[in-house]
């Protein structure tokens, strides 16, 4: 049984350094419903986002510079208030190493680029009943 996110209630920080990546999954959150899209270049400009605004979910790229989706996962993991925030990687790299280093660091998901809405749609919903 899928739980039921109220989409509209969100706010959902967008991290990744291409802003056409940015602007792409902000109207697909948009579509979904969600009122509250922030966003960040890298790593660093994303957890100070985070620590500001506290969102209730992290969409991060992988690899960015100069602080790349796992610099920015051990960043927040360490950041007491914050800790807590479920992360939903993109990446266009599914390998083992990349899959491996991501579950040491708790992430909630994997997102494959390119995004597509359904897939972004339902990783959200899993993440955020995730027990």
């Amino acid at each position: 049984m899928v739980g039921f996110v109220d989409f509209a209630s969100l706010k959902i920080l967008v991290i990744d350094d291409q802003e056409f990546v940015r602007t792409i999954v902000r109207k697909m959150l948009g579509q979904l419903g969600v009122r509250s899209v922030l966003e960040a270049q890298d790593g660093a400009s994303g957890l100070q986002e985070a620590v500001r605004e506290v969102p209730d979910l992290v969409i991060c790229d992988v690899q960015m510079r100069p602080t790349d989706g796992f610099g920015f996962l051990k960043l927040l993991r360490s950041t007491p208030g914050v800790a807590h925030i479920p992360v939903i990687l993109l990446t266009a790299h599914t390998d083992s190493a990349t899959v491996s280093r991501a579950k040491d660091l708790d992430i909630g998901a994997f997102l494959a680029k390119p995004v597509l809405p359904p897939a972004l749609k339902e990783k959200i919903i899993r993440v955020l009943n995730r027990p």
